[in-house]
C-alpha cells in the first residue's frame, strides 16, 4: 500500500468541530480519504485538538473501548480509541481526569436514528501535555480561525457561490482554488453566522488573557495580543494579514506538528458515537 501519505492535522476549536456535519470523499477509489468540511472552510482528514481530559470511560464489553471528553476555551468534543488505536486507548485508559492532553485523531460524523448528526473524534494518538503547550495551541488555533473566517469574508464580498447549486460546481471555474471550493461548499451547506466564531475566538483569547506572564512572555504573549484585538475588531477594522501565524512555537514535536508524509496502509475508519454512557461493543463502519 506504498504511495498513501497522511494528511495534515487541522487545529480546530472543539466548538466549530461540533458544529461540523459536512463530509466527503473527492471521488469512489476504494481509500479515497474521507474530508470533513466546518463553517469557516476548514477541510478536516485529521484534526489536532487540545485542551482538559475531563471524563473517560471504558464502553467495551469483550474488549477495551475508551471514551473521553476533552475540553478547550471553546466547548468540548468526544474522542474514542479502541482496538485500532491501541496506543491512544492505553494512554487514555491511563490518563486520570482532570489531565491537559493532546490528540491526533479522524473526525467522525454519525447520523443517529432521528436524523441527528453527531461529531466526534477516533483518536490516532492521544499525549499528556503541560499547559504551556495546551496555551500555544489555544493561540496558534485562534489565528488560523481568524484566517480562515477573514478569507471567508472576502469570498463572500467578491460573490461567494452565487449561481452554483453546489460547491463542487465550483471546481467547474477554471480559477477556482480548493480552498475556495471548500469555503463555496460551507457557504452553501451551513450559511454560517461568522461573526459568531469571531466571537468564540475572542471567547479562547479572553481565556488566555490574564494569564500570560513571566516564563509566558515573549512571541506567545505578542500572538495573544495581537490576536485578540484583532478577534474583537468589526470587519471593517481588521487589515489583511493583521493575524500571523506562530512562527516559533518552542521545541520542535512531530507529534504537535504532524504535518510530514508518511507511508503505509490506511488505518480503517470507524463511525461510532456513543450518546449514552453505557458500555458497548465496537462497530465497523459499513
Amino acid at each position: 500500500m506504498a504511495g498513501f501519505a497522511r494528511e495534515v492535522a487541522r487545529r480546530i476549536f472543539a466548538s466549530e468541530l461540533r458544529d461540523s456535519d459536512l463530509s466527503f470523499r473527492e471521488n469512489e477509489e476504494q481509500y479515497a480519504p474521507l474530508y470533513l468540511i466546518t463553517p469557516t472552510g476548514a477541510r478536516c482528514n485529521r484534526v489536532l485538538v487540545m485542551g482538559t481530559l475531563t471524563e473517560k470511560d471504558n464502553l467495551g464489553d469483550d474488549v477495551e473501548y475508551w471514551r473521553g471528553r476533552v475540553a478547550d476555551p471553546t466547548g468540548s468534543i468526544f474522542v474514542y480509541a479502541g482496538q485500532y488505536q491501541p496506543e491512544a486507548a492505553q494512554t487514555l485508559a491511563a490518563t486520570e481526569p482532570p489531565a491537559f492532553v493532546a490528540v491526533v485523531g479522524k473526525p467522525s460524523v454519525y447520523e443517529t436514528e432521528d436524523g441527528k448528526r453527531l461529531i466526534s473524534v477516533r483518536a490516532e494518538s492521544v499525549r499528556r501535555v503541560d499547559s504551556d503547550t495546551r496555551d500555544r495551541w489555544v493561540l496558534e488555533t485562534a489565528a488560523r480561525t481568524l484566517d480562515r473566517i477573514e478569507a471567508f469574508r472576502e469570498f463572500v464580498e467578491a460573490g461567494g457561490a452565487d449561481g452554483f447549486s453546489s460547491g463542487s460546481e465550483l471546481l467547474k471555474k477554471p480559477s477556482a482554488s480548493r480552498e475556495g471550493v471548500d469555503i463555496g461548499k460551507a457557504l452553501l451547506h451551513y450559511s454560517p453566522d461568522l461573526e459568531r466564531y469571531r466571537v468564540m475566538v475572542a471567547t479562547a483569547a479572553d481565556f488566555l488573557e490574564g494569564g500570560i506572564s513571566g516564563a509566558d512572555a515573549g512571541p506567545k504573549a505578542e500572538t495573544a495580543e495581537r490576536v485578540a484585538p484583532a478577534a474583537a475588531a468589526d470587519w471593517e477594522e481588521v487589515n489583511d494579514g493583521e493575524i500571523g501565524r506562530l512562527e516559533d512555537l518552542g521545541e520542535e514535536r512531530d507529534f504537535y506538528e504532524d504535518e510530514g508524509p508518511e507511508g503505509g496502509e490506511p488505518i480503517e475508519e470507524e463511525e461510532i458515537f456513543f450518546a449514552g454512557r453505557e458500555k458497548a461493543s465496537p462497530r465497523k463502519r459499513r
